[in-house]
């Protein structure tokens, strides 16, 4: 059995004990103690977190096709950086969803997950493509990032590779 999927449904039961967990929290008769909300807001939280990569896990082996006996650590190289960078970005998301709209300062988290969305962009601008799947996944990471808005310095870095290596291989 392909051990991405496995992984993710040994995940799948420990993130379903822990929302049982909660919601007999949430529904005792026993009496609130103080610091219970709190505690039970982290354990949704870290639930939540669980639930996000369960999501990405998944999404990578759905859009990979893979077939039961294929290892997901073959991706290598640009494809590796980009999945790592989609991720990222993934994680990203769910937490400016679960931050509150009054919040002033960034949490050190985002903050983290933002410079690692930035380093994952480096690398993946500054590969050199080994293969017609790297030269795709560059390409891939250019059009996702970038998203309509402004281009920056890392896009046409990232295609003057793809286009040197398309180049060699003619």
């Amino acid at each position: 059995m392909n051990t991405q999927i496995a992984d993710a449904i040994s995940d799948a039961y420990d993130i379903s004990s822990i929302l049982r967990v909660c919601i007999r929290s949430l529904e005792g008769d026993a009496p609130d103690q103080p610091g219970d909300g709190a505690a039970t807001a982290h354990t949704v939280k870290q639930a939540n977190y669980k639930v996000g990569d369960l999501i990405s896990r998944l999404e990578l082996v759905e859009l990979r096709g893979e077939r039961p006996d294929e290892d997901a650590s073959q991706r290598t190289g640009a494809v590796q950086l980009l999945d790592k960078w989609k991720a990222a970005r993934r994680s990203r998301s769910a937490l400016m969803q679960e931050l509150p709209d009054e919040q002033g300062a960034e949490p050190a988290e985002l903050r983290e997950l933002d410079e690692n969305i930035e380093w994952l962009a480096e690398r993946i601008s500054c590969f050199e493509p080994k293969s017609d799947t790297d030269a795709a996944a560059m390409l891939e990471w250019c059009v996702e990032d970038c998203a309509g808005q402004l281009l920056c310095e890392q896009y046409p870095r990232a295609q003057k590779a793809v286009i040197e290596y398309l180049r060699a291989k003619a």
